[in-house]
């Protein structure tokens, strides 16, 4: 039991203030008999000092009230300048720099934009904030002495942000990284002195759901490319490179390396490393990169592949995984960031890195010693349209190595599944037939392939029904020389490469060509060895006026793998507009080596147009012959050939001088002037003669010669009238050797054409001779004109 207090007018007071504060009664007299005398007298002296303490107490609550009261008031009157900053308190970062990163901090700079701020200026002197995710405090960043003014609308920040749980921060990126999306706890103790001296430090605390937005479309340039090389540390090929990136913000980062696992349909198909990341404020910067392509696995490694190689060829669009390698196998990267990455996963779209690069190859100087073992095509009337074509063939790709590369690329099987597509409905007209052989690529060296084929038989079967569509093609190709249809189908690839085999079946292909040849090539062709031609006959079938019928028989020794058959073709030649012959082929088979060919030719006589004149003597000449080839209706009977052929014009020019160098064909004619013996005292000339045409009677009738020595210096003239030793003239029988009577000579009376024929009696000369001739073949009368180069004429007493 307490012991009471000693004190009598202390205890008195202890009772009072057990009582009302505004009641003042004075409490009813003590009768002695009811209580002790020592207690009536504590009890006395306690009212008497209850009056003076109530009263203070009440003094000092009233001076509390008004403070509280005028405090309220204070932060009243602040209360518009704190509301009007939350209102413009919208940020927008401006510019983003990542300037290091520790297992344990980060350090960062932001330039943040309040573009919506008031009139009033802001200051906060202390901001401490922490962020929480998923219960668990990740870190916590200070800031002191920021201050937004109307003039300055823009904070400048440098900060550490201090990482408490690396765990937690990593949950937090792989998180934000994967969903686009993150929930974080921020809280805030913020000190209000800036809005007001005696404002107070108040906490803050929001949760916030924070939507990041889709990545954009990421610039990328190549440069300094290397490889790719045969990765004999790691397994498959390695490539690297500089990377130029060009983001569209103010961003700028660097960033320690680290490994991305590069997957497609769950199968890690490469290995990337990537950085140091020196990312600039404007938001430009390089990026080292090394890709490891690794070996292939299994099947279905395999097939991921074949599958992406099917999408890069077609255009279509395809995603790859890009995720963090494990945070075990590389230590360049701070910890938590290793574990962010790791549990993260980024769609890789192929169109969304625009890759470009530098220089550009043209496949005309890749492709080097075009060989054809063998060439050979078949079209008949019996299959006018199942044409087709065997060919074998190699050459050599050497594409400039400008990148070391030395992995290894080998197509060992292609086979084609194609379809000749018609350019206006886009359908197709022709099947390819699929190849028995299939083409082979071989790599020589790095980069350098030797590319072969060998086809038996490759045939073009047009499709039923399309055979209109067909023909427009063919008559394009040889009528315009415009190639306009497309390719459509497939290809079975099996390739061999430093990762591994590859095989792809049915890899789509599609392409359209558009092609326009020149109307006039000149025929001039350097070819080593080249074709053997000789006239072996020429027999006259029938003969008019103006029509002489011929059927030549042709010796043509093919040293080239180049072979035809054809069943049956004729084609008109013009010159100067004039039709001068039509000839034509029956069942010709060309093949390498020996063959005997006929050709059937009509001569077209016209024996007073000058231009026929004209063409013998440009041909005899050694000039350049320009002819016109042309097709007509019922030229052949392959119908679409046929159609193809009626409005077909080909214009060229030919050189006709045998001393022009190599050319792929050389020909020869009969002899048909065996000697020309020149006598000096009787000052005449006679000839022998061999007439090669069989079928018709040949005739000479009239000659006019002039000679020429070194082709400008005139030795003499002659003229001589046939007609005058009979009425027909001089005959000249197959395949006989006939001389001519004397014909008289009027010498050039110069003394150079004397002294030249002085110095070569008993000799031969060789002269130029220009000769006008009229003979008669059978009904049909020949006026030409022909200059003989170097004839040998003997010279004699």
């Amino acid at each position: 039991m307490p012991s009471p207090d000693p004190n009598p007018s202390t205890a008195s007071a202890r009772e009072d203030e057990q009582e009302p504060l505004l009641s003042r009664t004075p409490p009813p007299e003590l009768d002695d008999h009811t209580q002790p005398t020592a207690i009536a007298w504590v009890r006395h002296k306690a009212r008497q000092a209850a009056g003076p303490a109530t009263t203070l107490l009440g003094v000092c609550l009233a001076t509390a009230c008004l403070a509280i009261g005028f405090y309220i008031l204070y932060i009243l009157y602040h209360l518009p300048a704190m509301l009007g900053a939350l209102r413009g308190s919208e940020p927008r970062v401006e510019a983003v720099s990542l300037i290091d990163m520790t297992d344990d901090a980060v350090l960062f700079a932001a330039d943040v934009e309040f573009p919506d701020w008031g009139h009033r200026a802001a200051q906060i002197p202390h901001l401490n904030s922490t962020i929480h995710h998923r219960g668990r405090m990740v870190g916590w960043l200070y800031a002191s002495n920021l201050e937004i003014t109307p003039q300055q609308k823009r904070l400048s920040l440098c900060e550490i942000f201090h990482i408490v749980d690396p765990e937690a921060m990593a949950r937090l990126l792989s998180e934000a990284a994967s969903s686009r999306r993150v929930t974080v706890d921020a809280r805030a103790r913020v000190s209000l002195s800036g809005f007001g001296k005696y404002l107070p430090t108040t906490s803050v605390h929001r949760e916030l759901d924070i939507v990041l937005p889709p990545l954009p479309a990421i610039n990328a340039t190549i440069r300094d490319f290397v490889g790719p090389i045969a990765d004999t540390l790691r397994g498959g090929v390695t490539a690297q490179a500089t990377v130029k990136l060009e983001l569209p913000a103010l961003v700028s980062a660097n960033v320690s390396p680290v490994l991305i696992d590069i997957s497609y349909h769950s199968i890690v198909i490469a290995v990337a490393e990537v950085g140091p990341v020196a990312v600039y404020s404007s938001g430009v910067g390089d990026v080292p990169l090394k890709v490891n392509l690794k070996q292939i696995a299994d099947s279905v490694h395999e097939a991921a592949l074949a599958d992406i190689i099917a999408k890069v060829s077609t255009g279509e669009v395809f995603e790859l995984v890009a995720s963090g390698a494990g945070p075990q196998s590389y230590s360049t990267a701070p910890r938590w960031l290793r574990w962010a990455l790791y549990n993260s996963e980024f769609a890789i779209r192929s169109d969304l890195l625009k890759l470009t690069h530098d220089f550009a190859l043209p496949v005309q100087d890749m492709v080097k010693d075009l060989v054809v073992d063998k060439l050979y095509a078949y079209w008949s009337a019996e299959d006018s349209y199942k044409p087709w074509a065997g060919i074998s063939a190699r050459a050599t790709i050497d594409i400039p190595n400008y990148s070391a590369a030395n992995a290894t690329f080998e197509i060992e099987s292609l086979v084609p599944n194609l379809r000749l597509m018609d350019d206006e409905d886009q359908l197709p007209f022709a099947i390819v037939d699929t190849p028995s052989i299939p083409v082979e690529l071989k790599q020589m060296a790095p980069l350098q392939f030797v590319v072969s084929c060998d086809y038996d038989r490759l045939g073009l079967r047009v499709v039923p029904g399309r055979e209109l569509q067909f023909t427009r093609a063919m008559r394009r190709a040889l009528a315009d020389r415009h190639v306009a249809l497309g390719v459509n189908g497939s290809l079975d690839i099996a390739m061999a490469t430093s990762i591994g085999k590859i095989h792809i079946s049915a890899l789509p292909v599609g392409a359209y060509f558009d092609w326009k040849f020149d109307a006039s090539p000149a025929v001039e062709t350097a070819a080593n060895p080249s074709a053997e031609v000789s006239v072996s006959r020429i027999h006259v079938a029938d003969t008019t006026r103006d029509l002489i019928s011929l059927e030549i028989g042709v010796n043509v020794n093919n040293p080239f793998t180049y072979g035809a058959f054809i069943s049956d073709l004729a084609l008109m030649v013009k010159y100067s507009g004039l039709h001068i012959v039509t000839i034509g082929v029956k069942e010709l088979s060309l093949s390498q080596g020996a063959n005997d060919v006929t050709l059937y030719v009509d001569f077209h006589n016209y024996p007073n147009d000058p231009r026929q004149r004209m063409l013998f003597l440009e041909a005899s000449s050694g000039k350049n012959v320009t002819v016109e080839i042309a097709g007509f209706p019922n030229c052949t009977s392959i119908q679409p050939l046929e159609t193809s052929l009626r409005e077909f014009v080909h214009r060229t020019t030919i050189n006709t001088d045998p001393s022009s160098g190599p050319r792929m064909v050389t020909g020869s004619l009969p002899q048909v002037l065996r000697e020309v013996v020149f006598r000096i005292f009787a000052m005449s000339a006679e000839a022998t003669i061999v007439n090669p045409v069989s079928g018709a009677d040949v005739w000479l009738q009239v000659i006019e010669a002039i000679g020429y020595y070194k082709h400008d210096i005139p030795l003499g003239m002659l003229e001589y009238d046939f007609t005058s030793d009979g009425p027909k003239g001089l005959r000249l029988p197959f395949d006989r050797a006939v001389s001519t009577p004397r014909m008289p000579i009027v010498a050039n009376e110069t003394s150079i054409g004397w002294d030249v024929l002085r110095r070569a009696i008993g000799g031969t000369l060789d002269v130029d001779v220009f000769t006008n001739i009229q003979m008669q073949v059978g009904n049909a009368p020949l006026n030409f004109t022909v200059m003989g180069r170097n004839a040998p004429v003997k010279v004699r007493l």
